[in-house]
């Protein structure tokens, strides 16, 4: 599909979202005002900009925030991004784990070292190492707003000039209408490394708009993805320790002349239209007012992705690389996966005002694909069309303060996929103990799960493979409780999995016959007063087979002493520490973008360090971070994957200031 083909669709999928920007719908009530404990502003799905209300006197800044899941069919409230005391995490990254495997800096291929963390928003094999910078439908958040919103994000390092990082992010929000709302972001990091050949450029533009009324809910998206890395292959061996040369840029890298580039385009639109019947309601003064209450949804949803990931080297090192099939003086490997989804939908709504009630839906869907790779026979690119149809469908109880609850199934009757059925489930329920509100989560899945079609077949100039695994099959049970009074949660997941597929010791896909068992625990505490917040996390994970690495013990500690001065500027000074055990994590392979086994180099037992300052004033939020503060004090030890160290000690600082009219 050309440029001219995604212009007209996206177009297409606008004006149809425009079409219905002038009918009339509601808005929803403001949140409550003010702030939490560790900075953030208190806010449910929807939110009123405290101390911003009065920039108007008729219109107060309120802003509702959801993503959506389900191929369209839930709305999930969400909250935006006014931390302060974690505002110094900036690296999406080391939000959602404990301490990461990466390639050493900010925008570096990564894998979780949690392994029930590693899940997957987009179906493209080749781009898992570096999809979590990525922005997708199903990651993105969706706003109404009174008034316009933005948010302007500057950091940077130490130095401009060398080693540099800097970062900016943009977003802007305004609704049409009090229905219709568009959402654009502009997001960019680029990160020069302490080592050579080390710079990750990252960049993300996005589209959105949302039009929600009684009737009718639109979710249009359209977002581009790039991620571009200079390849160095990792220190070479035999060096002296990282604290040995005062210039980093003195130890050798395995490849000074390699790249790589991953690239996503995602246009997808979500368009559902209800059928209902309007009530009388009591509204909270005793008035009797109208509402509509939907009996039936159809909802429609089209995306097309468009993935590609690219390797070269103007010479190839013989010595890192086990083989090379067609070209021994360059490499310029290309694979590309596009996919067009259409999925119809069915939904039936719960009613809210009866005691025992659930909703039901049922969908049909059908994947279009084209995979394409470098064919190492033809030096030429080669295409294989496939095709996957399937049929699902769920029941749920999404609202109620007794439980909520869900049930959902999934079937592929033709194409690849054929055979493979997911089935997942969870119930949340609410507990009263005395004062405290706790709640009990449990969640399980049962799948039987298809290999990928680049884990049976690939081509490239360093790698061949062509298998025929069998399918896999696995069994995941999640279970939590979290006490809203002593803020903490205390969690347990269990996995067993059959013919476990992973990347072996030459970075090929093998097949393991037995099977595989990994168990995790984890407990997460804060402790809050009025000048002090703690955050303590704790991780127990363990595994039966050799073919999986996980550290044993993961610890995070964030200490923040909170205080304001002149009663208009909020503070936050304190330090965090994040520490594995040591153990034999996986390797990072350049020309392929994944992580494979190995043997030969632990890491971790390392406490990687972080001082922080962050303040607030009015709309401004600001942090100063010295990173990793032990290095050159402790042991050379700081070690981010096997042979690519993470980056020495380095001042960054940034700003993020928010706009409301």
């Amino acid at each position: 599909m050309g440029t001219k083909h995604f212009i007209i669709l996206a177009f297409v999928m606008l004006l149809g979202s425009a079409a219905f920007a002038q009918v009339e719908g509601t808005f929803g009530l403001p949140g409550t005002e003010g702030y939490n404990p560790d900075g953030t502003l208190i806010q449910d799905s929807t939110l009123m900009m405290g101390d911003d209300a009065s920039l108007s006197d008729s219109v107060p800044s309120i802003i509702r925030v959801w993503t959506t899941s389900k191929f369209g069919a839930r709305f999930n409230d969400a909250e935006l991004d006014t931390a302060l005391t974690f505002f110094h995490v900036y690296s999406p990254i080391m939000r959602n784990d404990i301490l990461p495997v990466t390639t050493g800096n900010v925008g570096g291929a990564y894998q979780y070292s949690n392994f029930f963390a590693r899940e997957y928003n987009n179906d493209f094999y080749f781009s898992r190492s570096v999809e979590g910078y990525f922005k997708f439908p199903t990651t993105v958040q969706y706003l109404n707003t009174t008034t316009p919103y933005s948010v302007l994000t500057y950091a940077q390092n130490e130095s401009k000039n060398k080693r540099a990082e800097t970062l900016f992010n943009a977003v802007h929000s305004q609704n049409v209408n009090k229905d219709f709302n568009f959402k654009f972001f502009m997001n960019s990091d680029n990160s020069q490394g302490f080592y050579q050949s080390q710079e990750n450029r990252v960049s993300s533009l996005g589209l959105l708009t949302t039009y929600r009324t009684d009737k009718f809910n639109s979710h249009i998206a359209i977002l581009s993805n790039r991620h571009r890395s200079d390849e160095n292959g990792g220190l070479v061996s035999d060096q002296p320790g990282l604290n040995e040369y005062d210039d980093s840029e003195t130890y050798l890298v395995n490849m000074t002349n390699a790249n790589s580039e991953v690239k996503n385009l995602t246009i997808s639109a979500e368009n559902e239209y209800k059928l209902g019947k309007l009530e009388e309601v009591e509204d909270s003064l005793g008035y009797m007012i109208p509402r509509f209450r939907p009996i039936t949804g159809f909802i429609y949803k089209v995306e097309y992705s468009g993935n590609s990931r690219e390797f070269s080297e103007t010479s190839p090192n013989f010595n890192y690389f086990e083989n090379t099939y067609y070209d021994s003086t360059a490499t310029a490997d290309k694979v590309e996966y596009n996919r067009i989804s259409n999925i119809f939908q069915i939904k039936f709504y719960e009613n809210p005002d009866r005691k025992f009630t659930f909703s039901k839906r049922v969908y049909i869907g059908n994947d279009i694909i084209t995979a394409s790779m470098f064919d190492t026979d033809t030096a030429s690119m080669v295409k294989d069309r496939l095709h996957n149809n399937y049929v699902g469908g769920g029941i749920s109880r999404e609202d109620g303060d007794f439980w909520k609850w869900d049930v959902s199934g999934k079937l592929y009757f033709t194409g690849y996929r054929v055979g493979q059925t997911e089935v997942n489930g969870y119930i949340e329920k609410p507990l009263r103990i005395r004062k405290d509100t706790t709640t009990l989560f449990v969640g399980a899945e049962v799948n039987t799960i298809v290999p990928d079609y680049f884990e049976q077949t690939y081509r490239s100039n360093h790698f061949y493979w062509n298998n025929s695994f069998d399918n896999t099959t696995e069994m995941k049970i999640k279970a939590k409780i979290s006490s809203q009074k002593f803020r903490t949660t205390v969690g347990f997941n269990y996995a067993l999995l059959n013919n476990y597929i992973y990347n072996n010791e030459y970075a090929l896909p093998e097949q393991l016959g037995s099977e595989l068992l990994v168990l995790s625990a984890y407990l997460n505490k804060d402790f809050v007063s009025r000048n002090w917040f703690v955050r303590t996390q704790v991780q127990w994970q363990q595994s039966n087979r050799e073919a999986l690495h996980l550290p044993t013990f993961s610890g995070y500690l964030s200490v923040n002493w909170k205080f304001t001065l002149a009663k208009v500027l909020f503070n936050n000074l304190g330090f965090d520490i994040r520490y594995n055990s040591a153990y034999y994590a996986d390797t990072y392979d350049p020309a392929t973008g994944r992580y494979h086994w190995q043997n030969e180099q632990k890491i971790g037992n390392y406490p990687i360090t972080n001082l922080h300052y962050n303040f607030q004033l009015k709309r401004a939020r600001f942090f100063l971070q010295l990173m990793n503060v032990t290095s050159g004090l402790l042991d050379g030890n700081y070690w981010a994957a096997p042979n690519y160290p993470l980056y020495r000690r380095a001042f960054r600082f940034g700003i993020a200031w928010s706009f409301f009219d």
